[in-house]
């Protein structure tokens, strides 16, 4: 029963990867429509709508199982939510600024390219993890950190040995991705997460509907032109994708979790070169093959960890 559950939980994580690898495609026909902020806007408002509606009925379900177990759930106090409403908006100021700089970036690189160069995230958050509170790194994220540089290289520099400005910034987002989840990691244990997260994605909405409204010009003809990117983006990248998360991931191992859904961009890629017709040159196949061994690569634990596991098994 628990090797079928496992499965099952692997599966899902597996459609997660597989929602967030095409939704590239629908980020970028709406970059090419809409001004970034305001398509976020909107994706985040239709997603927290999604979250509201998941949160319902997650807690429906959680007062039936502490019913039938006997049991009383915790209650919380104005504690909690006072440091909800205050560290939830903080740290999604990083997650933001990570979705404006790729969605901006995505009007001018290719959604798979894009992809490939925004999975370096999963590269930088042990780093920055080291760097902000010196957890420990294994000698695998330094070394996927060299296949990454080297895979950059090829995939985004010219034979005239110089990089788009638009490659810089999608690798500008990922910074801020790799920021969110290491202050996510430290302050999301305290929460509900599907309470954080909806705290999370109100703030995003308001922000970047604000910013679509007063600098983009955001009307109504707009969001209408670009509506199937945002119900796939909204429902499926936000509200359906954070459901099979947050369930699968506590039947599964966590590093096979992690490969399962970096495994994105590869169905980006794939995405990319169906519905956009993008193709990638020799040089940049190569700088791919590296990106995705250095994504693989960071994922390892440290050695000691690694020991320690294998003498537990014997």
């Amino acid at each position: 029963m628990q090797k079928h559950i496992k499965l099952w939980s692997n599966i899902m994580l597996l459609g997660t990867a597989v929602i967030w690898g095409s939704q590239v495609v629908f980020q970028k026909i709406a970059a090419q429509r809409i001004g970034a902020a305001s398509f976020l806007g909107a994706r985040y408002t239709l997603g927290v709508i999604t979250m509201l509606v998941i949160a319902y009925f997650m807690a429906q379900h959680e007062k039936r199982r502490a019913a039938a177990a006997g049991e009383t759930l915790p209650a919380r106090d104005s504690r909690y939510y006072k440091r909800l409403f205050i560290i939830a908006p903080i740290c999604v100021l990083s997650n933001l600024s990570g979705n404006l700089l790729f969605q901006i970036g995505l009007e001018y690189v290719p959604a798979s390219k894009a992809a490939f160069l925004n999975a370096i995230y999963i590269v930088f958050t042990p780093i920055l993890s080291w760097i902000v509170y010196r957890n420990r790194t294994s000698i695998f994220t330094w070394l996927g950190t060299l296949l990454a540089v080297v895979g950059l290289y090829y995939l985004c520099m010219t034979e005239a040995l110089t990089v788009d400005w638009a490659d810089l910034i999608i690798l500008a987002s990922t910074i801020f991705y790799a920021l969110h989840i290491v202050l996510i990691a430290k302050y999301v244990k305290e929460f509900v997460g599907v309470h954080f997260s909806i705290v999370e994605f109100t703030t995003a909405a308001v922000i970047c509907l604000a910013i679509g409204i007063i600098v983009e010009g955001l009307t109504m003809e707009q969001i209408m032109s670009v509506i199937p990117s945002i119900l796939f983006c909204g429902i499926g990248g936000i509200g359906i994708c954070y459901a099979l998360q947050v369930t699968a991931q506590k039947y599964t191992d966590p590093t096979i979790a992690a490969l399962l859904m970096s495994l994105e961009a590869v169905f980006a890629a794939f995405a990319g070169y169906i519905f956009l017709n993008e193709r990638f040159t020799g040089r940049e196949i190569l700088g791919i093959v590296l990106i995705s061994a250095a994504v693989i690569l960071a994922q390892f634990p440290p050695v000691t960890v690694i020991r320690e596991k294998l003498d537990g098994k014997h």
